[in-house]
């Protein structure tokens, strides 16, 4: 082994790789900083007030769109070379000594990385930094002394191998080493918010220990005599290639997390006790090692990590500066735009002076197709004509486009994870995540928050508005949840604990369901309901439901769609009656049993008197294909924009609900009876909308005898959609904005106001 040399060169490979490192650290930066600049200059272009912008503690992980501008800078491909070459010379010094030597000098790369990064007291314009501390220093020197232990344990006992290692260990070294990179990118997230730079720089640090550990092996093969163009040498390649690529993006993702300096530092550190690690159970360097030099090793290991750890938390450690207070962000003041506007004074004029802000939040993304998030987009729009709105919920292009609208403002709220198979987005009630809303609410000077969900998201933001002093109404989509019988043991002891963990409430345990599973998902909209002050219902029966739950503070304000002034009702029926099924292909909206009753009277009444046309998407798609299975007169259609569902009613003449027990006022039955088409509803429960506009098909095969009775006298088709002209009404845009501003002055505490209680359809 040639030390000397080689350590001379991992010495000048460390340098390159702490000054590329700090170049792509600010292109990383530069390139999501740039982003947030447009979105706010496109705001203001629009007369809107711009999001709040994402600071360096809350930055996120960087688009495709990001990623390719960040690429084409001049800084990030001169960072590149700079890596490219370090990378040179730290393979030339793996040529000439064992991978356990070589990586652990990577440390000094820590040293450069915060000597070169900017300082607080002097960083350009556009560049993040923070002042160097006397807790920087100090991480950075519990950092080198660990490193340096293990590195002087490391070259005194490795040896050359004397053998080259068979297949099974280097793949089994291959696939944890994957495994750990692949976990830790995956839960990112859910680190708080200073280490996830670190836990993604671990990551690729991970990666690159592979990789330096694969080309050590490369070149033991060719020094054993193995040709360049042999099976093994290309696969070893291969694998390094690979590994060095994934390693490289998830390093790029860290520095628009992170400061450079704490990526360098997980990589120099993690980086090295991979490879060491690997080269001793792997390579078979270690054989000269004994327990005392493996625990020493272990011990000077873990202080490393201390120190990188440390040297996160000071680098990182940073409270976001609040936007400058405008004269409406005193607590006292949230209420003003919230009582009640001098007659001269109209609120509805975008300039008014009396116009409220109003921050709509919910956990679920509005790319999922579902009552809760249509009704969410619904009333958005209905309040924009009226107030200024900010919504904050989970980034997605629905998002994007709802804050087109004027009016409205989008606030991408980042997650940690989407549950697999619910299309729950995970975000929990962290100091970050109300930091970030509370900026929000302020530079917005946010009068009142409504929240539409009971999660992480929803619970940060009822605790940031009792923080500031402004109201936080809650709107229940649905208190009746529901759950397969064989899943209630696992919801009873799973729910109570995942629902503290993301909103950080302790739960109640009432007993609010037959079934225990479903008495714990029914708890956790209690739970959050119980720290609204006012809670919303769109129907009736749920909000006596609600009441009977302890619930004091209940008003009913229907769901509202926009209006459809085209809309005609039904006068004739020439051809087979169409009946509209619209929603979510999953087991509490009943679509089996809608196709199984639909088969059934197809087979009486045939296909020239009835189509059935069904549109949406959701687990049980694929069994109601097969149930329909090409069968004439049912057509599914798949999912379809929800802009075209007025479309679809119009060439219908009625539509079905078929939930029981499910909904609590369903937004089929809003948008069919504004679009003036009739309802068949199986749900004894429901009134709103269905109880002029409404087609009763209750009981056992209540369906089946329905569509046939339809199909051979379709009268009740014509009565229905001639009431619905009356009934619309009730889910008028103008309508559910006067009654939910209400609700939000009750929640201020108005004491000249009184519930508002619309629980009847409109004479």
């Amino acid at each position: 082994m040639a030390l000397a040399p080689a350590i001379a060169l991992a010495g000048l490979g460390s340098f390159g790789l702490a000054g590329g490192s700090v170049l792509q650290h600010r292109s990383a930066t530069a390139s999501t900083q740039s982003d947030s600049t447009r979105s706010a200059s496109t705001h203001q272009d629009s007369g809107r007030p711009a999001a709040t912008p994402t600071s360096q503690s809350h930055a996120t992980t960087m688009t495709r769109r990001q990623l390719a501008a960040m690429i084409r800078r001049p800084a990030w491909l001169a960072g590149m070379l700079a890596v490219v070459v370090a990378t040179l010379l730290n393979l030339a010094a793996l040529r000439l000594a064992p991978v356990t030597v070589i990586q652990p000098l990577g440390v000094m790369a820590v040293v450069w990385s915060v000597l070169l990064a900017p300082s607080g007291a002097g960083r350009r314009r556009g560049h993040s930094g923070s002042r160097r501390t006397g807790a920087t220093w100090a991480s950075v020197a519990l950092t080198l002394a660990g490193l340096i232990g293990f590195t002087v344990f490391s070259t005194t006992t490795t040896t050359t191998p004397a053998a080259i290692p068979g297949v099974t260990p280097v793949l089994a070294g291959a696939a944890i080493s994957c495994l750990v990179g692949a976990t830790l990118t995956a839960t990112h997230r859910l680190a708080p918010a200073g280490l996830r730079c670190l836990a993604l720089g671990a990551s690729g640090a991970v990666f690159y220990g592979l990789t330096a550990t694969l080309v050590r092996l490369g070149f033991s093969l060719l020094s054993a005599g193995d040709a360049l163009t042999s099976t093994s040498v290309i696969t070893t390649a291969a694998g390094a290639l690979a590994a060095c690529l994934v390693g490289g993006v998830i390093v790029q993702q860290a520095y628009a997390l992170g400061h450079a300096e704490i990526v360098v530092a997980a990589l120099t550190t993690i980086d090295p006790i991979v490879a060491a690690t690997l080269g001793l159970t792997v390579l078979g360097e270690g054989r000269s090692e004994t327990a005392l030099s493996i625990a020493a090793m272990a011990v000077c290991g873990l202080l490393a990590a201390a120190g990188v750890a440390a040297l996160s938390r000071a680098r990182s450690h940073k409270q976001p500066t609040p936007p400058t207070p405008g004269p409406a962000t005193h607590p006292a003041a949230y209420r003003t735009a919230l009582s009640d506007s001098a007659p001269d004074d109209d609120p509805t004029h975008p300039h008014s002076a009396h116009r409220p802000r109003i921050a709509l939040v919910s956990d679920y993304t509005m790319a999922t197709l579902g009552g809760a998030e249509s009704a969410f987009g619904e009333q958005a729009r209905a309040l924009a004509a009226s107030a200024d709105v900010l919504i904050a919920c989970p980034a997605s292009p629905a998002l994007a486009a709802l804050g087109r609208h004027p009016g409205i403002t989008a606030f991408p709220v980042p997650v940690a994870l989407t549950l697999p198979g619910l299309g729950l987005p995970v975000a929990r009630n962290t100091a970050r995540l109300r930091a970030a809303l509370r900026n929000a609410f302020i530079a917005h000077r946010i009068d009142a928050v409504h929240v539409h969900s009971e999660f992480g998201i929803a619970a940060a933001a009822i605790d940031v508005a009792h923080e500031l002093g402004i109201p936080a109404a809650e709107t229940v989509h649905t208190f009746f949840w529901q759950a397969p019988a064989a899943a209630q043991p696992l919801l009873r002891l799973v729910v109570p604990r995942f629902h503290r963990l993301v909103t950080g409430y302790a739960g109640t345990t009432a007993q609010l369901a037959r079934l225990s599973g479903d008495s714990a998902l029914r708890n956790m909209t209690l739970t959050v309901a119980q720290h609204a002050d006012r809670v919303i219902s769109p129907s009736a029966h749920q909000a006596e439901h609600l009441r009977d739950a302890g619930l004091t503070r209940v008003d009913v304000v229907p769901n509202t769609v926009a209006e459809a002034p085209d809309a005609r009702p039904v006068t004739t029926i020439d051809g087979p009656l169409r009946v509209l099924w619209t929603g979510r292909f999953a087991p509490e909206k009943r679509v089996l049993p809608f196709l199984a009753a639909a088969i059934e009277a197809l087979d009486v009444v045939g296909p020239g008197l009835l189509r059935i046309d069904l549109l949406g998407t959701g687990p049980q798609f694929c069994a109601a294909a097969r149930l329909v299975d090409d069968r004439p007169g049912i057509h599914l259609h798949g999912r379809v924009p929800h802009d075209d569902i007025p479309r679809w009613l119009a060439r219908s003449h009625c539509s079905v609900l078929s939930s029981l027990g499910w909904d609590n006022q369903p937004m089929t039955v809003a948008e069919s009876v504004t679009a003036l088409r009739g309802v068949i509803w199986c749900d004894p429960a429901l009134t709103e909308g269905v109880d002029r506009a409404g087609i009763p098909a209750f009981g056992p095969n209540g369906l089946t005898r329905r569509l046939i009775g339809l199909a051979v006298d379709p009268a009740p088709v014509l009565d229905a959609s001639a009431a619905a002209v009356e009934a619309r009404r009730l889910f008028g845009r103008d309508r559910f904005a006067r009654s939910v501003l209400d609700v939000y002055r009750l929640a201020a505490g108005n004491p000249r106001l009184r519930p508002t209680l619309i629980t009847e359809s409109p004479a």
